[in-house]
């Protein structure tokens, strides 16, 4: 069985974090186990937040049991999201661990930083750990378009502009970036669209756009197109399946008038729902 290590906050209420990952990885028949780098009693959305960082020391002690109990070798795919500046090289230890224990192990990041609407939500810390660090190491990396630009330097506005950064980013180390949310102005506004990078292919999928705002739908793409890749899907297929989850998963959301993904009741779209047609660009 694929066995994901996730590390990234958790929530007690709400789908964002390890909260919406391990669940659809699961749901998609990926094992998965889960680390927090916080745990919250809900995400920044909500009026009220409280919870404890985990410390450097602590998640050290739980991946050194797990060493200690031989199941880290067991690891195909690591999983990382929402982290401080603490926990940002433990991570990279991590991937560096379990690589010697498997070559094969991937390591998805998500370099969680802020989006268009609410600017930049981590310290400037993160944000260079993120660029000077974390993109060097991963294999996969899922920004937003927000993202994308604060890891380049720039501020893609049309197409060919969104995967020239994207290269430059694969150019810098990983071998697939997924740009998760592209709004361009040489593209249709009345949909969200995905755009998918790797050295020699570009792919583009589009959904209708909903008018509803989401907390954690970037977790949930990130965990989805994840568990599409290692499930075997080439780049279109695991993009267009991608895409056609997590927009019916949020179109039961906003059915239901929620912000968090409503996953449980759109639970059967994450492995049933047809795929997306994606295309070359």
């Amino acid at each position: 069985m694929t066995i994901v290590l996730s590390i990234q906050s958790h929530v007690t209420v709400g789908a964002v974090g390890n909260s919406a990952a391990v669940f659809a990885l699961q749901r998609m028949g990926v094992e998965t186990w889960g680390l927090p780098t916080v745990v919250l009693s809900n995400d920044n959305a909500r009026a009220h937040v409280a919870g404890p960082a985990l410390s450097t020391d602590e998640l050290r002690a739980i991946l050194d049991a797990m060493a200690g109990n031989g199941v880290l070798g067991r690891v195909d795919a690591l999983l990382s999201g929402y982290l401080t500046a603490e926990t940002g090289p433990v991570v990279l230890e991590t991937a560096a661990r379990l690589k010697e224990l498997n070559p094969s192990v991937l390591y998805c990041c998500d370099p969680v930083m802020g989006d268009e609407d609410k600017g930049f939500y981590v310290p400037p810390e993160v944000r260079r750990f993120f660029g000077e660090e974390a993109v060097g190491a991963c294999d996969v990396l899922t920004p937003n378009l927000f993202e994308l630009g604060a890891l380049t330097g720039a501020r893609p506005e049309t197409l060919t502009e969104v995967v020239d950064a994207a290269r430059e980013l694969v150019d810098a180390g990983p071998a697939t970036v997924l740009v998760t949310s592209v709004a361009c102005r040489d593209l249709p506004g009345d949909r969200m669209h995905m755009v998918a990078v790797e050295r020699d292919r570009a792919v583009l999928v589009s959904t209708p756009l909903l008018e509803a705002a989401f907390d954690g739908s970037g977790d949930l793409t990130t965990a989805v197109f994840l568990a599409n890749r290692l499930g075997g899907a080439d780049l279109p297929e695991a993009l267009g399946r991608t895409a056609a989850s997590v927009h019916g998963v949020l179109s039961v959301t906003a059915l239901l008038g929620r912000q968090e993904p409503a996953l449980v009741e759109g639970q059967d779209l994450l492995v049933d729902a047809p795929a997306v047609p994606a295309y070359d660009l």
